[in-house]
């Protein structure tokens, strides 16, 4: 079965059967056209994954299963109790929204106070309502991908976590392959180890310096950015002297 045929009696976006691929939930063969080719074993495979997914298990917990590392007795046990905990936080949240839906509430005459208080009343009975953490969680994990490139404008990921590592240090391997090129005849592997060391390096203090500066500026702007300033020149400083001393210590 093709990967279209697969999406179509499925009803999943390719993107979704990709990604349960590169989590190692399922590995088609490939024909001799080099495309993948999905047995019926992979098709129940990703069935059993959907309906797992669907009741709430996560991916780590569905891979533990199907590699034996858990029994699925066990985490239906955690999803339960998973499950009941969200249960609780929507209680309080439904028993609130009823409240506003039956006093025909609009934006404009909503008050505050009053539900504010009702929120409060609720909590001390034991209701729960949606924890608003995940907001700033959420919030800093796209301020987080966006300092380093990893989304576009829209918060779409350009790359993954595992992809851009890979990228950086297959940058800095490429920069190692072409100082040991470029050191000619009397190339050895230290040259190589020389050229990957630098950029490393660089990219290690950029990532140590990039996010402070990000949040000192949310509180702080004109100091971030006076630092930011200062941090290119003696960035630029630093490169030159990095290039100085390699070519000092080359000869």
């Amino acid at each position: 079965m093709t990967i279209k045929q697969l999406e179509q009696e499925l009803e999943l976006p390719r993107a979704t059967i990709r990604f349960y691929e590169k989590e190692n939930l399922i590995a088609p063969k490939r024909g001799e056209n080099s495309y993948r080719e999905y047995s019926s074993e992979d098709v129940a495979t990703l069935k059993k994954i959907i309906v797992l997914r669907k009741i709430g298990l996560s991916v780590a917990d569905i891979k533990d299963a199907l590699e034996g590392k858990t029994s699925l007795q066990e985490l239906l046990e955690k999803n339960i109790v998973g499950l009941q905990e969200k249960m609780k936080e929507l209680e309080g949240a439904i028993n609130v929204s009823k409240k506003m839906q039956i006093r025909n509430e609009d934006m404009n005459g909503l008050d505050e106070e009053l539900y504010w208080n009702e929120i409060r009343v609720e909590e001390k009975a034991g209701n729960r309502f949606l924890d608003i953490v995940n907001d700033v969680v959420a919030f800093e994990k796209g301020v987080i991908l966006k300092e380093f490139e990893l989304v576009n404008e829209e918060g779409q990921r350009i790359y993954g976590i595992k992809e851009s590592i890979f990228r950086a240090l297959g940058m800095c391997v490429l920069i190692g392959v072409l100082w040991f090129v470029l050191e000619g005849k009397e190339r050895t592997v230290h040259d190589f180890i020389e050229g990957f060391f630098w950029p490393f390096i660089c990219i290690i203090i950029t990532s140590c310096f990039g996010l402070p500066l990000h949040f000192l500026g949310k509180k702080h702007p004109k100091a971030a950015g006076k630092i930011r300033k200062v941090g290119m020149i003696l960035a630029g400083v630093l490169v030159i002297l990095l290039l100085v001393l390699a070519i000092v210590l080359g000869k």
